[in-house]
């Protein structure tokens, strides 16, 4: 198969399917997003869909403190296609005293699929927006028939140092959308 076959192949993998893709935020739970704190929008091209929690910080003084998000999605679109997360960013701040520690740490799955998994760590001294973008080597397409729903989870983590507090929040600043979600589209085998 020649070069261009092979790209006009996988650019075709990579187009949304036929009319509009809405998202459906099917449950919620944890200690980082209590009901209400987090939405899910669909972006006009179908191309990806954000995240945006309103009160996910957490705190520690010389001590450590989690917490964490769970959410389900279920895209509707055209039937004979599927999606795979091509790419996350993960937006927040943090502010962390001389040898505390922040970490993030974020996963997403389909039922039945293997999971995703990806980890990032701060130390400090910091106080400044963060930001995190995980690309897979290969994004894993949910079912094409028995469509499942992709469940997102989200952790913050930190290990404060003295009796300084930290914190870590994914509300930054500038109140920027703190999660973006690229898909990437698949047709499905006839």
């Amino acid at each position: 198969m020649s070069g261009v076959v092979v790209a006009a192949l996988v650019a075709a993998s990579l187009v949304p399917p036929p009319g509009a893709v809405t998202i459906e935020l099917v449950s919620v739970s944890g200690t980082g997003c209590r009901q209400g704190t987090a939405v899910v929008a669909m972006s006009g091209d179908g191309q990806a869909f954000t995240v945006t929690y309103s009160d996910f910080a957490v705190r520690a003084k010389g001590t450590e403190a989690k917490k964490s998000c769970t959410i389900e999605v279920e895209l509707r679109h055209a039937q004979g296609y599927t999606y795979g997360i091509a790419q996350t960013d993960h937006r927040g701040f943090a502010q962390l005293t001389d040898g505390a520690r922040g970490t993030q740490r974020n996963s997403y799955r389909f039922p039945g699929y293997p999971t995703r998994h990806s980890t990032t760590t701060y130390q400090g001294p910091m106080s400044d927006n963060w930001q995190v973008t995980d690309v897979p080597d290969e994004p894993q397409h949910g079912p094409c028939k028995d469509r499942k729903p992709l469940t997102v989870e989200t952790e913050l983590k930190v290990t404060g140092k003295g009796s300084a507090t930290s914190l870590m929040t994914l509300d930054s600043t500038d109140s920027s959308v703190t999660t973006t979600l690229r898909l990437s589209w698949q047709r499905c085998a006839e």
